[in-house]
């Protein structure tokens, strides 16, 4: 059997973490999934889905890193909108300039998450939580949710 759902958060800043874990329990709580495989998949280049600890200080060392290594003010051939693909072009100029969203993301990785559910839980460690990050400025995110097993 397979089901998903597509539920949208909104991010309010550049660099923004959310930790959708939560949603996530309440989603496989409602719909009582016992033991199936959960996607989570992100429909978007600048946002990435990951399973790291949702603390304050990782969260800040990571923000200082991504600053240091891949900086909002680098020059990115991306960002030369004179000589990039049409095909690629956004609806607004300051939507485009995002050269440093893609590096991140690319170096971050993963568009989704494929976690295990067992009677009813997710096969989590004890500090494992799934976190959405805005690599980009503030705006609405898509995230499917798709499970694959029986009921």
């Amino acid at each position: 059997m397979y089901y998903s759902k597509s539920i949208v958060y909104h991010t309010k800043k550049p660099f923004d973490i959310i930790d959708i874990t939560d949603d996530i329990k309440k989603f496989i709580i409602d719909h009582k999934y016992k033991d199936w495989l959960l996607n989570i998949f992100t429909r978007h280049t600048t946002a990435v889905l990951k399973i790291n600890e949702a603390e304050d200080g990782f969260r800040n060392d990571l923000k200082q890193r991504c600053d240091t290594y891949v900086s909002v003010d680098e020059v990115y051939r991306h960002n030369d909108l004179e000589n990039r693909d049409p095909k690629t072009m956004c609806d607004s100029k300051e939507e485009c300039l995002n050269g440093h969203a893609h590096i991140r993301g690319m170096l971050m990785g993963n568009s989704s998450e494929t976690i295990p559910v067992h009677d009813g839980k997710l096969m989590f460690g004890r500090w494992q939580r799934v976190l959405l990050f805005e690599l980009d400025h503030a705006r609405e995110r898509e995230i499917i949710f798709s499970f694959i097993g029986e009921k």
